[in-house]
């Protein structure tokens, strides 16, 4: 029997991709032929879960950030129904089974800065009402959570008691951005398995974006999850970002132990990426460039679905 194409991607900026590039007229969100990811460039049979981020920037703070993300979720829901003949929705394991069990698409709503709760504990329950189920703590700066990549703060009370909280929900903690001393100290917070959603090795791309060995090894032996970012920039020092240079950050998780934690997370509409991978019909060919390299057909299979619906399965379940 043919092999169904099956992908599990952790991190697209498709939904705001419209605050910075103009939207196709009279195309969903969803849909833009000019996006690296529109729902018709996906092959149609092919079981696709995607994780939709609402990216909220660094300078929206407090009252400014809980509006700005609630304006989104409120698109997002918008497309869903746009898309319901395509895609459901998935708030449990359940729903993420029923989508690909009846032929549609699954998606996840996630967020992409903290600054979305508006710095109020409370707002976690709105997000999930929302139905947001993992949320990155930080972008690239300081928000009243933590602190991202380009700053060196570590965790406020009030992001320490955020964790707690997600954790008590069900909300998955997403580590990608968060600055190397905001890892440690999460590290004496975190009670759950969490997930780098769209984050690489540093000690094959050196961009502090990317995780080192150590927090790799630690991510390891929690158990999280970690998805491999298409950036051309956070696949290679020289910014070159093609297919072997993906290879030699697949080899290096590896090597680390990650064969159960490893998994995609493209960054779609918020990156520049080598043609090699700059749009998603081009993950469908990552099975056959994985065994190819001489990966076994259960690990590419892993990488590319398995190891994303096993975590998300037991962390909504």
């Amino acid at each position: 029997m043919k092999r169904k194409p099956a992908l599990f991607d952790l991190h697209c900026d498709t939904l705001t991709r419209s605050l910075y590039r103009p939207a196709t007229a009279g195309r969903g969100l969803l849909d833009d032929p000019a996006a690296q990811l529109s729902l018709s460039r996906v092959l149609v049979g092919t079981r696709w879960v995607q994780c939709f981020a609402v990216f909220v920037p660094d300078d929206r703070r407090g009252a400014d950030g809980a509006a700005f993300f609630d304006r989104w979720a409120a698109v997002f829901a918008r497309e869903m129904e746009r898309e319901k003949d395509r895609v459901r929705w998935c708030r449990s394991a359940g729903d993420l089974a029923a989508a690909l069990d009846g032929g549609r698409f699954a998606a996840l709503l996630t967020v992409e800065g903290g600054s979305a709760l508006g710095g109020r504990p409370e707002r976690v329950e709105t997000l999930w009402d929302a139905g947001v189920r993992m949320m990155a703590l930080t972008w690239n700066g300081h928000n009243e959570l933590a602190s991202g990549h380009d700053t060196g703060a570590g965790f406020s009370a009030f992001g320490r008691e955020v964790v707690g909280t997600m954790e008590e929900r069900g909300m998955v903690v997403d580590v990608s951005h968060l600055n190397d001393r905001g890892f440690e100290e999460l590290l004496g917070i975190a009670k759950k398995p969490f997930v780098a959603s769209h984050s690489n090795a540093r000690s094959v791309c050196a961009h502090r974006r990317n995780l080192p060995d150590d927090f790799i090894r630690e991510m390891v032996r929690r158990r999280g999850l970690i998805g491999l970012n298409y950036c051309r920039y956070f696949l290679s020092d020289e910014g070159r970002g093609d297919l072997e240079d993906l290879w030699r950050h697949v080899e290096r998780f590896l090597a680390l132990g990650a064969e159960d934690c490893l998994a995609l997370g493209s960054d779609y509409d918020g990156a520049d990426m080598h043609p090699d991978l700059d749009g998603v019909e081009k993950a469908l060919g990552l099975y056959g460039f994985l065994t190819g390299r001489g990966l076994p057909p259960e690990t590419a299979e892993k990488i590319l679905f398995g190891n994303a619906w096993r975590f998300f399965a037991a962390a909504l379940a």
